[in-house]
């Protein structure tokens, strides 16, 4: 019976997993009219993106790798106390299909384009959900996703940097937001460290990517 993997494999692991999830989504969004886009409500965008991934993913020219992908647009997430049509519902769900448990990788999406999007992306419906624990609880990284549909996405990285500096505390920040290196060849990818409300749930990373739609 092989030896299960350490703590350094699994980390390996779940980077090469998350890397490819985000190969995925910009390989997605590379397909889209983004311009057509530029007034769309998050859901109308979120079901265009991963529309595309799903035809990413069926291609017939796709890459090996991606026949052990599928996503999944609003899944309802089963969580204590909420059942049914009350369970909270995350805007994007990557999984890898495998034998045991399934890596996910869980995505909340938030429009940029007024002066109330840096609380609606940081607030407790949108980064708040994975530091409370209510969605990606048995993962140790998620991801943020912001599209940009008014100035670009350097001047709202800027907001969201300062945003980030003022909320440490009501985040639980324990890695400040920087850019993710290993990921950089895929696009702007940001990563951040929070702890989350359950001890027992220990840190979560989270990602942030910046897609515009102008």
């Amino acid at each position: 019976m092989p030896a299960a993997p350490s703590d350094e494999q699994k980390a390996v692991y779940r980077q090469a997993f998350v890397r490819n999830c985000f190969i995925l989504l910009t390989n997605g969004y590379a397909r889209l009219k983004s311009h057509d886009l530029r007034n769309a409500e998050e859901p109308h965008i979120t079901g265009e993106i991963v529309r595309c991934i799903r035809e990413v993913l069926e291609d017939e020219k796709a890459e090996p790798w991606m026949r052990d992908f599928d996503i999944h647009d609003d899944p309802p997430q089963n969580v204590p106390t909420k059942f049914g049509k009350q369970r909270p519902r995350v805007d994007i769900e990557f999984i890898r299909v495998l034998r045991g448990p399934r890596p996910r990788l869980h995505i909340e999406a938030k429009r940029l384009y007024r002066s109330g999007s840096i609380n609606e992306y940081y607030g407790d419906e949108g980064l708040g959900m994975f530091v409370a624990g209510t969605y990606a609880a048995g993962e140790p990284s998620a991801a943020m996703i912001g599209y940009v549909q008014t100035k670009n996405s350097v001047d709202w990285l800027g907001r969201l940097t300062k945003g980030f500096k003022r909320r440490v505390t009501h985040l639980s920040v324990c890695e400040m937001l920087r850019p993710a290196g290993d990921y950089q060849d895929i696009g702007a990818i940001h990563v951040s460290g929070h702890q989350r409300a359950s001890a027992a749930l220990g840190r979560i990373d989270i990602y942030h990517l910046l897609l515009e739609f102008l």
